[in-house]
């Protein structure tokens, strides 16, 4: 029988910390839930890309290597980044709920 989940069901508490989720992780993608309470992020260089949207509250992601220009998310706001873009989550809400999914540029066997 299948197993059904809800994204929005019991959050974790992220006062103090961000916590991740992994929803789904295979060899070519992986899907996380994030909740962030008001925390800010190192600067991300990824080797995959990253989808991103924010279920509810609102974030803000910096590009250091681009005059520090920012994006302000917020709900249903989605964002693309390609791998090795740098960026930094610079200010969130409490609670900020995302969903990113990471997947792997390099992969060329992949049917999307």
């Amino acid at each position: 029988m299948d197993k059904l989940n809800n994204i929005y069901k019991e959050l974790p508490d992220a006062t103090l910390e961000e916590q991740e989720e992994i929803l789904l992780a295979t060899a070519s993608v992986k899907i996380a839930r994030i909740v962030s309470g008001g925390q800010t992020s190192e600067v991300y260089d990824q080797n995959e890309d990253e989808w991103v949207i924010v279920l509810s509250g609102e974030a803000d992601i910096s590009f250091p290597e681009e005059g520090g220009h920012t994006v302000k998310l917020k709900s249903g706001d989605h964002l693309f980044l390609k791998a090795g873009r740098k960026h930094q989550v610079t200010k969130t809400s409490d609670p900020c709920l995302w969903l990113c999914v990471y997947f792997y540029p390099d992969r060329t066997d992949l049917n999307c």
